[in-house]
């Protein structure tokens, strides 16, 4: 039996490193008969027309416990997990499978119901105890529950059922790394990379490893890497850029990080961490009014933050404006005094 994620509900976190459902069809759903022009449409991830032609077929067969399945993954794979929930559900009402259960883990997790999401996977696992997806979403599971030991232990075991998958070695270096076990970090990272040399999310939390383990020199090759790999993909290059900004500014000086910070939110300027990393660097170099402008940013970006308030409290403080540094203390406080009640959630997106 798996153990509960958390206690009480913590606020959700965002995942997606989601499981690809529509792609893990079973050999027993597949034998049921999936229309061939259907079939088509999910493989060429044609989800809209593949939902229409779905509904239409449920239409005319409303007990198509396939058709259901097929539709609670779709909506999952296209991030709308509350029509997941009532489509899984009524697919497993009708047969429960493998499948069902796993659409509904995902669902539930993407809805922060994260002990309801491992109460399935528990179902899926007493009917196919070895399938290492179950232990992927078991893992994220824990992480947004901010239980990394179990986290870890759930990875782990993905990555010895399936050797050659790199997306689990991936994430169970990923889990070391929140452990702060560094050299065992690197060993799967670096595995993840011998598997998929193209992976630009691999080779960064590769460079992360290798910083830790004092190594700047490899940290900055691997994330020279993944720059080189990320290519014209300009959102996954936003995570290596901000990590050259960090190591630049250890190493080569302000200015030189902020252009690369710069770079990072060009990359994904949707992202609140590189935002409050530009508005410290900024506020180093002398420019309080720059510096003001990130922070207030990664704030409307990512307002569950306290470290973001805090240093925002503190620039208005230093400028005189007591109001808003109030605001800002006090929205701090509120946040610390949660931070402190719970277990931090691991996000293990990108990142």
């Amino acid at each position: 039996m798996f153990r509960s994620a958390r206690p009480v509900l913590f606020a959700q976190g965002s995942v997606t490193v989601a499981l690809a459902c529509v792609a893990l069809l079973s050999s027993a759903a597949q034998n049921l008969q999936v229309p061939q022009d259907i079939q088509t449409l999910l493989a060429a991830h044609q989800y809209v027309e593949a939902e229409q032609a779905l509904q239409r077929e449920l239409q005319r067969a409303p007990d198509w416990d396939v058709g259901h399945l097929l539709l609670a993954q779709i909506y999952n794979a296209t991030g709308r997990y509350e029509a997941a929930e009532r489509s899984a559900l009524a697919a497993i009402r009708r047969r429960e499978s493998v499948d069902g259960f796993l659409a509904l883990a995902v669902a539930t997790q993407h809805l922060g119901r994260l002990n309801e999401s491992i109460g399935w996977l528990e179902k899926a696992a007493n009917r196919q105890p070895d399938n290492p997806e179950i232990y992927k979403v078991l893992g994220l599971d824990y992480a947004l529950g901010g239980n990394l030991v179990e986290c870890e232990k759930a990875f782990r075991r993905a990555a010895q059922l399936t050797p050659q998958n790199w997306e689990f070695h991936y994430l169970h270096g990923r889990a070391l790394y929140e452990l702060r076990l560094y050299p065992e970090s690197e060993k799967a990272l670096r595995r993840a990379t011998e598997l998929n040399h193209q992976s630009t999310r691999a080779w960064t939390a590769l460079g992360q490893t290798q910083e830790l383990l004092y190594d700047p020199a490899a940290a900055e090759a691997s994330y020279r890497k993944a720059l080189e790999l990320c290519g014209a993909q300009t959102r996954e290059c936003a995570w290596p850029l901000m990590q050259l900004g960090f190591l630049a500014s250890r190493r080569k000086g302000m200015r030189e990080a902020e252009q690369y910070l710069r770079r990072s939110i060009q990359a994904r300027p949707e992202w609140a961490k590189p935002h409050f990393y530009l508005g410290k660097t900024l506020a180093s170099l002398g420019d309080s009014q720059g510096a003001i402008a990130e922070m207030e940013a990664a704030v409307r970006l990512d307002d569950s933050r306290s470290e973001y308030h805090y240093q925002l409290s503190q620039f208005y403080r230093r400028l005189g404006d007591t109001r808003k540094a109030g605001e800002h203390i006090a929205r701090y406080q509120a946040l610390a005094d949660l931070e402190r009640k719970r277990k931090t959630p691991a996000d293990f997106s990108a990142p």
